[in-house]
């Protein structure tokens, strides 16, 4: 069975043993193994020094195998040829998995391949490469049960500054714009060109609030970057940003979800970044009446919050402060015509959304409902329901 191709990253950690003399290659292949413990180190080997990918089995056998067929050549050579011209002839000669084999330095294997995943102007990864990265982010997360954010982002009206100062200018700012993106993001995020002035930045383990939060950040940064420099071009970006699994269920949602808020962050004015709207909705949503609901998280906080609709699954509130993602909380709900507090509910956080203008700053809380859904529906809608027998 083969195995998926380690990171470039990973495998460096080996170059040691392959710079060194073959006198040192036994003792250092003894004190990597013993380190790492890695379970695929025998296939990183065989994949970095001849590109081809066994599974970790498999390559323990061929390694034992190219061990033995070197003994044997030093014994018939009168002196030791190493491991790479040991292993060349063995998968040449002997094995034949290589047809037709070509020397070349490691460092430049790995410029060859770095290019082949990178853009040339930019640095970012390429296209290909972001797609590759997101589906294994989200198969990642689908195993883990956790969340991946997606941010796209788009320079505002480049076209008209390559119009106008020309397209070495624009590539100026793509370069700048590239740098200050990766500058803003985590070791474990992925940046890409996603194509033309758009780029993409892939956020594991990162909630909506949180990847909102990172994206006005570069936003913020780009803007501020270019404002400051004499005689250059008013620079901004837009942006749009969804999470798996609350807004998409495949990469190619994710993608077409974070698209849709760019698209209205343009259609907005610009200059801004756009959460994908709303969550993916399996159940029908009642409105709810103007019923205000007490809110207690786990950490003592208590907000007052207002319910805006109720479903088979849970309930929205707005807030004036944010809770975080996955936060258990607790709620009291006070009917509005002034009847007694009902049973305290327990729910789950499951998104935030920023809502209001700046002037008055609110946030969409998704609840999903610990209790039974059809109890918190009947205390929600009773008032309503009275009022419609009233009337």
């Amino acid at each position: 069975m083969r195995t998926p191709v380690r990171p470039l990253a990973a495998r460096r950690s080996l170059q040691r043993l392959l710079e060194a003399p073959p006198a040192e290659e036994a003792r250092i292949l003894a004190e990597i193994e013993e380190r790492r413990k890695d379970k695929n180190l025998y296939s990183s080997l065989l994949y970095l020094l001849a590109h081809l990918s066994f599974s970790e089995a498999e390559a323990r056998r061929h390694w034992e195998r190219v061990s033995a067929h070197r003994k044997k050549l030093r014994r018939s050579l009168g002196r030791d040829v190493g491991l790479r011209v040991a292993l060349l002839d063995y998968f040449v000669n002997l094995n034949r998995e290589l047809k037709n084999p070509k020397v070349i330095e490691i460092a430049i294997y790995e410029r060859t391949e770095r290019s082949a995943l990178t853009d040339g102007l930019t640095g970012l990864y390429n296209h290909a490469y972001f797609l590759q990265a997101l589906r294994r982010e989200i198969q990642r997360s689908r195993r883990h049960d956790l969340r991946v954010s997606l941010a796209l982002f788009d320079l505002d009206d480049f076209k008209k500054l390559n119009d106008t100062r020309g397209h070495p200018e624009g590539d100026k700012v793509l370069a700048k714009a590239a740098v200050l993106i990766r500058g803003n993001l985590r070791e474990i995020d992925t940046s890409a060109r996603y194509g033309g002035e758009e780029f993409a930045a892939i956020l594991p383990e990162t909630s909506r609030t949180g990847a909102y939060v990172v994206a006005d950040r570069i936003r913020a940064r780009i803007e501020e970057h270019f404002r400051r420099r004499r005689g250059a071009a008013r620079i901004t970006v837009s942006g749009g940003v969804a999470t798996f699994p609350d807004d998409a269920s495949s990469a190619e949602e994710l993608i077409r979800r974070s698209d849709e808020g760019l698209y209205r962050s343009k259609a907005e004015g610009k200059n801004r970044i756009t959460l994908a709207k709303g969550e993916r909705r399996r159940h029908r949503r009642i409105p709810a009446p103007q019923t205000t609901i007490t809110l207690s998280a786990r950490e003592g906080r208590v907000a007052a919050a207002r319910a805006l609709n109720v479903s088979a699954g849970g309930l929205l509130v707005t807030l004036k402060e944010a809770v975080p993602v996955g936060s258990t909380v607790s709620l009291v709900i006070h009917p509005a015509n002034g009847g007694e507090r009902s049973t305290p509910l327990r729910g789950r956080v499951v998104r935030v959304t920023p809502a209001g203008g700046a002037s008055r700053r609110r946030f969409d809380v998704g609840v999903r409902l610990l209790n039974d859904p059809a109890l918190t529906r009947s205390l929600l809608l009773a008032p309503k329901k009275a009022a419609a027998r009233q009337g």
